[in-house]
């Protein structure tokens, strides 16, 4: 797992999906934490030390994993301007970059 096997590009899209889960209505406040296992101001702070990350800290991983995984697994009711107005690219093409990221080469599971 490293942002440094990912182009500017993809790095990009990794940004945008942690500004996505942090300012856009696909999580409630109520379930954040749950959900992501940090608190929705933790997420923030990574988003605001972009791109100086210092993905060794268990924080940084944690918020881009969840971030990831939640906005692709997760029963949000938005529609499809939301995610646009957040994320440049499509679903299929966040699955491949979180994938990257996570060094992983199947979907295991995601849509």
């Amino acid at each position: 797992m490293s942002l440094t096997d990912l182009n500017n590009a993809e790095r990009e899209v990794v940004r945008e999906c942690l500004r996505a889960a942090i300012e856009g209505s696909f999580f409630p406040d109520w379930e954040f934490h749950t959900l992501f296992g940090l608190e929705r101001t933790e997420v923030s702070d990574v988003l605001l030390a972009w791109p100086n990350l210092d993905e060794t800290r268990e924080l940084v991983s944690l918020a881009i994993n969840n971030s990831f995984a939640n906005l692709l697994g997760y029963p949000w009711d938005c529609d499809s301007q939301e995610w646009s107005k957040f994320i440049s690219v499509s679903e299929k093409e966040v699955i491949r970059i979180f994938e990257k990221w996570r060094g992983a080469s199947s979907t295991n599971g995601l849509r």
